[in-house]
């Protein structure tokens, strides 16, 4: 039998989880989300920071790591890798889908986890 006045020891790291469904034409891509909030949070930082520095003279190569960079983040590499093969290469496409799953969703799944956090 349970005792009532025996509360329960809880640990958690407050992941964030998610999976987000990418269709194009007739094509889908289905990727998962499985992070550190706080991790997440910094790199995201760290990639806005690094997209904002991109001008017209930005060579193509630096834009397709700073798109790579975000993803991870948010995906992980070997989904990065997915999502690359999924829009051939594109780093604009990349970046695009990174941005808009990130303010449609992502965003308040951080704060979820965040006000979860017991210091």
């Amino acid at each position: 039998m349970k005792n009532p006045f025996r509360k329960e020891f809880v640990i958690s790291l407050n992941r964030v989880y998610d999976k987000v469904c990418i269709r194009e034409g007739g094509e889908k891509l289905t990727l998962t989300v499985n992070g550190d909030a706080q991790r997440m949070v910094a790199g995201l930082t760290n990639a806005q920071k690094r997209m904002q520095a991109i001008t017209d003279e930005t060579a193509e190569t630096e834009i397709r790591e700073i798109s790579e960079y975000f993803s991870t983040v948010i995906f992980g590499k070997e989904q990065t890798e997915k999502l690359f093969a999924f829009y051939a290469d594109d780093p604009a496409s990349v970046i695009s889908v990174c941005g808009q799953y990130f303010r449609n969703r992502l965003a308040g799944k951080i704060a979820e986890a965040q006000k979860k956090i017991k210091v």
